[in-house]
């Protein structure tokens, strides 16, 4: 559900378009980011109004039953970029679940490799090819699960790591250049959603265990340096 730089919310509702709710008219309609015969999944607007969609076949995340794509288009629908193989000419992406992008137009994809959550960090260049890809730190024994990741405007990435109570923030290089634990440093517990604003305050959403009592809770952090 990004804003684009004119207002206009748009909404990936698992169809072969986008929807759209004008600022102008108050109006939902559908937009002219169409994937037919594909149906959109997560969504990203940059900061230069570009449109990036993950697609792929209807159907459940696993197993992989076709390869999925992360593609860039203009607000008028052309396609500028199809991302969907790496830089060997295999299969790019098991499936993405988040897409975030830096003032310098390189993306991040937050890609989901089965069924546990187990992931990676994908990062794509201008030009269909991949830059680096993150799979977690060396000196964690945990398998790395993400679940949310942002760009800062230092160009940094933030990564949730839910089961592990972790952020982990991660240079223009791929490097993980430092790593908060939450619930020790913060006394936030599972840590899931996650965004940044021009201010440098970090919004963290966090999920809870299934039969808690506990309600979700969204943290506002004051960050600098990243």
């Amino acid at each position: 559900m990004p804003l684009s730089l004119h207002g206009d919310l748009f909404f990936s509702i698992a169809e072969p378009y986008l929807k759209m709710l004008c600022h102008t008219t108050g109006k939902m309609i559908e937009s002219k980011n169409i994937v037919a015969p594909l149906i959109t999944g997560p969504v990203h607007i940059t900061k230069q109004d570009k449109i990036v969609i993950r697609v792929g076949e209807k159907g459940p995340l696993f197993p992989i039953n076709e390869p999925r794509k992360v593609i860039v288009m203009d607000k008028d629908g052309t396609t500028e970029n199809v991302y969907d193989l790496d830089n060997m000419g295999n299969p790019l992406f098991s499936a993405p679940q988040r897409i975030t992008s830096d003032s310098d137009n390189n993306i991040y994809v937050l890609d989901c490799l089965n069924k546990d959550w187990s992931g990676r960090i994908v990062a794509l260049d201008k030009t269909n090819g991949v830059r680096w890809i993150y799979i977690g730190h060396q000196d964690f024994n945990n398998a790395f699960r993400p679940r949310d990741l942002v760009a800062t405007n230092l160009n940094n990435v933030i990564i949730t790591d839910i089961d592990s109570y972790m952020i982990h923030i991660l240079n223009i290089s791929g490097e993980c250049i430092h790593n908060l634990n939450t619930r020790d440093q913060l006394n936030i517990l599972f840590p899931y959603s996650i965004n940044i604003d021009n201010t440098g305050t970090l919004y963290i959403g966090c999920f809870t265990r299934h039969g808690e009592l506990d309600e979700a809770k969204i943290y506002t952090v004051q960050v600098s340096g990243f």
